[in-house]
């Protein structure tokens, strides 16, 4: 295929994606069609399943950058100084990446329990999430995480308490302090660790 059509195919791949983003966000996922998506692009419902068969591949699309995104924000609000401080940094960079629209992802997960296939999308998003957290711990503790937490339950305990801040977002409080909700259980988890390193030490 010629390098002309590849790149036009990519471009007008990425305008369906973030075309669909803003329809999901306005109506919600469960009463998004691909006639919606179609519209507001201004092409047929035909043109769209040239790349999307279906309205969960097309919500796949849109997240599947998720996880690489997650890992950036992990190596450019990690770097040197107070881990707290850092914690601040990772939690504002968050809330812009994913908490800008939080009731999208809500509705998304309920609507998942009732659907298979999104549901099948939402759990290899997580597991990449998973996995992306495994490694920021690894690099974060120099290996040392795992000789006294199991890393994979512990990389989804943190993902869970995200998704927790994201619910108070949603339900209203401020997001200062939802932050500093998110910092001081920060610092509650990352102090067992370094309690536990020092007792290894001492023996």
């Amino acid at each position: 295929m010629p390098r002309v059509v590849r790149e036009y195919k990519e471009a007008a791949k990425n305008r369906i994606l973030e075309t669909a983003y803003r329809v999901f966000s306005e109506k919600g996922y469960r009463l998004t069609t691909m006639d919606d998506i179609a519209t507001k692009l201004g092409v047929s419902k035909g043109t769209l399943y040239l790349y999307f068969n279906s309205k969960e591949e097309l919500f796949k699309g849109i997240y599947e950058t998720g996880p690489h995104a997650l890992e950036q924000i992990f190596a450019s609000s990690f770097v040197r100084g107070d881990p707290l401080e850092n914690a601040k940094v990772f939690f504002d960079k968050m809330t812009t990446q994913y908490a800008s629209n939080p009731a999208l992802d809500f509705e998304v997960i309920s609507e998942a329990s009732r659907n298979a296939a999104l549901r099948k999308v939402l759990l290899g998003n997580y597991e990449k999430y998973i996995k992306a957290t495994v490694r920021f711990l690894e690099q974060q503790t120099n290996g040392l995480v795992g000789q006294f937490f199991e890393p994979r339950p512990l990389a989804q305990s943190l993902i869970a308490l995200w998704n927790g801040m994201e619910t108070l977002l949603v339900v209203g409080y401020l997001p200062a302090e939802v932050r500093k909700a998110w910092t001081e259980a920060f610092k509650a988890i990352f102090s067992s660790f370094k309690q536990a390193s020092k007792r290894t030490r001492v023996q």
